[in-house]
């Protein structure tokens, strides 16, 4: 956290930003939120702050995700208020969220953070059903399984067990 040891405060300010910008795609300013995201995790990878890294890039993963499984915004305002993003990144959006994904898993596994892990197989395991992809969707249901096993995570345990059954 070379920035964090330094100035004291940035680091908090950093990630106070992030989540102002996980609201912002929340609330339906998916280009602005997505791009500053995308800043803050190369904030949070240089300053060697894993789990926010991890997180951050599960969490885009998941945006992408849900672009790729055809999930519009709720009304046409804000629809029209995404529409050269969504033009721009609908046609990759599986590409985005499998190579987010696999940065999540990369770092969670580099620092143990199983639930982040868990979650990150979990999605990826359902973007790879979406594609067809029927033998790596098992493989990371099964890796998902057995980190939600190791960390009794019940709810997401009987998620991933009802998606291995409906493969």
């Amino acid at each position: 956290m070379k920035s964090g040891e330094n100035l004291g405060n940035e680091f908090i300010a950093t990630s106070a930003y992030g989540l102002l910008n996980v609201i912002l795609i929340a609330r339906g300013n998916i280009s602005v939120g997505v791009n500053a995201v995308g800043h803050i995790l190369g904030i949070f990878f240089e300053n060697e702050s894993r789990y926010h890294y991890a997180t951050g890039e599960y969490f885009l993963g998941k945006v992408y995700l849900q672009i790729a499984q055809g999930h519009r915004p709720g009304s046409f305002a804000v629809l029209f208020k995404n529409l050269g993003f969504l033009l721009k990144n609908v046609p990759f959006a599986g590409r985005k969220a499998e190579n987010h994904f696999n940065k999540a898993i990369e770092a969670a596994e580099e620092i143990g953070a199983k639930g982040v892990l868990g979650q990150a197989k979990l999605d990826l395991a359902l973007l790879h059903k979406l594609k067809g992809r029927t033998g790596q969707a098992r493989k990371c249901i099964s890796e998902a399984i057995e980190v939600f096993e190791q960390c009794e995570a019940e709810v997401f345990l009987k998620q991933a067990r009802e998606i291995l059954l409906s493969l």
